[in-house]
């Protein structure tokens, strides 16, 4: 008898712990903050706005005024505000390139994050790298599917998640990562292991239901495809924050200035469950503060979410616009009201304001960065290789061109296949390459000066076929429209002719070098080949329309290592590099006199 009535009682326990639960858990109101991508990028950025139908250029963001946007708002809204990080703090200007972590790690450790989830880009430096930034970070990181093997210098490091009480109830924070970019673009050691994102997100959600937590924000480094994704997939999670893609995610305040908004703040999914889940991106480069206001009822169901992204615009700046005849000029007197107006009738653009404490980290790092910018970042060999807007296009008095150009698609394909990439062939555009490099040593200040406008390297799959409408889309707008389009390649090299001007016409031979071989073999049109370029011409700029085609109906994948990172990585690998002579292509200035490559 004491048998039975001991089986029965169990589940009453159990019945009676659960109504328990059910009528302690209350409704709750949280406040989500949240940065990703900022990339090393500590100081403001100009971008042109639209305001009065007109292009605006606006000096916004900086890592000082972020951090003074979030303080303020949680020094009003203590007991319920999360700030988390997306991931991908580092790695794009030189305030890594130089201090490996250091200056980006003070300023987070200032902005007062709770929760950090590694990026693919965490693991650019390798372990070794990635070791040294957290140990100079004071934030716990989270990362679920990134397992460090016993014995990893990186073990105990991260944990897969957390809770979090606020108001008396538990909210769970899962962190998640992008396995195959991380893998496949990035320099995780050998005893690092990696798990599904959808599979770990669903393992993790179950976890934490289990344990009473009903409430769950996925901090999630898989790009905002792979979050929609697992919005979709995965039973459980409420509101992901996700990091990865740079996408701006905007209101209609953000819309009405034409910026580049890729989906609305929040975007709304169902579940399998047919539960709401809000996914959410604050762009990147510390642009923007993510600030999202979720009530939850007593079952953890979202129940309303109201967006308030931030953007800080800075006053002591002028902005600039063209007149009629393509001039700039500054706005003055009512026009300057006139904006100003604009802006300040919004919530979403605020006065920027610089918190003092990061500031003064950030000028620190400032100041040092200004003396190690002439830090040895290796040795060029030889002669002059030319460069810059006077040799962008091949001609009679310089019949290989911009070998600098050539140079740098050398060093895109040699550092993508030092990371473990299988890549074929490289193109880059003359105007991304804006002086000569000169023999002797070269600074990181000399590699950024050639190299400014912070492009990134950017990997799809083409045809022999587009591959070859590639070099009659930039040779014709090279000839027609800008000289910067000129296309230099490695691993591939073309003979084309001047005349006729006619686009479609002008290539005569185009060969891919065997990787294996080393040798030079006929392009094959319907092969398929890992090609590697920069954004900005990936997304069609240029004149380089077939880039951006390839990418709207095979998509590609942009690595967010920046060229000028690159290139240094290059050096670092190469120690010392030998001039090149050639340019890789045989360009005709005449059909009817051809200049043959020496």
């Amino acid at each position: 008898m004491k048998k039975k009535s001991l089986l029965i009682a169990i589940p009453l326990v159990a019945a009676a712990v659960l109504v328990g639960n059910y009528f302690t858990k209350q409704p709750v109101e949280v406040n989500i903050l949240h940065i990703n991508d900022h990339h090393s990028h500590l100081e403001p950025s100009e971008l042109d706005f639209v305001i009065d139908n007109k292009k605006t250029k606006v000096k916004i963001g900086g890592y000082p005024e972020l951090v003074s946007v979030i303080k303020e708002f949680r020094e009003s809204h203590k007991d319920n505000t999360l700030v988390l990080h997306a991931g991908d703090a580092i790695t794009g200007t030189l305030y890594f390139s130089l201090f490996r972590g250091s200056a980006d790690a003070e300023l987070m450790n200032e902005t007062g994050i709770d929760y950090f989830t590694l990026g693919n880009h965490e693991f650019d430096a390798g372990n070794e790298g990635l070791k040294k930034f957290l140990d100079y970070l004071k934030i716990p990181v989270l990362s679920a599917n990134v397992i460090p093997q016993k014995g990893s210098i990186l073990e105990g490091y991260w944990e897969p998640y957390a809770i979090k009480e606020i108001n008396g109830e538990k909210i769970g924070i899962i962190g998640l990562d992008v396995v195959g970019k991380t893998k496949e673009s990035s320099n995780p050691g050998k005893d690092i292991d990696f798990t599904d994102e959808v599979e770990t997100t669903q393992k993790y959600a179950d976890i934490l239901k289990e344990q009473g937590v009903n409430k769950i924000i996925l901090l999630s480094h898989a790009g905002a495809n792979g979050n929609f994704n697992i919005a979709q997939k995965v039973t459980g999670v409420d509101v992901i924050i996700t990091g990865d893609t740079h996408y701006l995610f905007g209101n209609d305040e953000i819309k009405k200035m034409e910026l580049p908004v890729v989906a609305d703040y929040p975007t709304k999914f169902m579940s399998p469950a047919n539960e709401p889940v809000y996914v959410v991106e604050a762009w990147e480069y510390s642009k923007l503060v993510g600030n999202l206001n979720v009530k939850f009822d007593r079952n953890g169901i979202v129940e309303e979410v109201v967006g308030n992204p931030v953007i800080p615009y800075h006053l002591d700046s002028s902005f600039t616009r063209r007149d009629e005849n393509g001039e700039k000029y500054t706005p003055e007197g009512e026009e300057r009201e006139a904006i100003l107006a604009e802006l300040n009738a919004t919530k979403t653009f605020q006065v920027a304001k610089a918190d003092e404490k990061a500031t003064e980290i950030l000028n620190k790092f400032k100041q040092e960065k200004e003396i190690l910018g002439n830090q040895f970042a290796g040795e060029i060999v030889g002669s002059v290789m030319p460069g810059g807007s006077a040799n962008r296009i091949p001609s009679a008095e310089n019949p290989q061109g911009s070998i600098a150009t050539r140079f740098i698609a050398e060093s895109m394909l040699t550092s993508m296949r030092s990371y473990g990439a299988h890549i074929d062939l490289t193109i880059q555009n003359s105007g991304g390459v804006r002086s000569d490099i000169e023999p002797g040593k070269m600074t990181y200040n000399d590699v950024y000066t050639m190299l400014p406008f912070g492009n990134t390297l950017f990997l799809l799959e083409m045809s022999g076929e587009e591959i070859k409408q590639v070099l009659e889309d930039a040779i014709n707008f090279a000839m027609n429209k800008s000289t910067g389009a000129f296309p230099y390649t490695a691993g591939l090299r073309y003979e084309a002719n001047q005349y006729p001007n006619e686009q479609g016409k002008r290539l005569v031979k185009v060969e891919v070098q065997n990787e294996t071989t080393g040798e030079f073999e006929p392009i094959d049109d319907s092969k398929l080949y890992k090609v590697g370029t920069n954004s900005y011409i990936a997304g069609g700029q240029d004149g380089y329309y077939t880039f951006a085609k390839v990418v709207e109906k095979r998509g590609g994948e942009d690595t967010y290592l920046p060229d000028a990172e690159n290139f240094i990585k290059f050096l670092e690998i190469k120690k010392s590099v030998e001039s090149y002579k050639d340019s890789n292509a045989i360009f005709h200035f005449d059909a009817e006199n051809p200049v043959t490559k020496k």
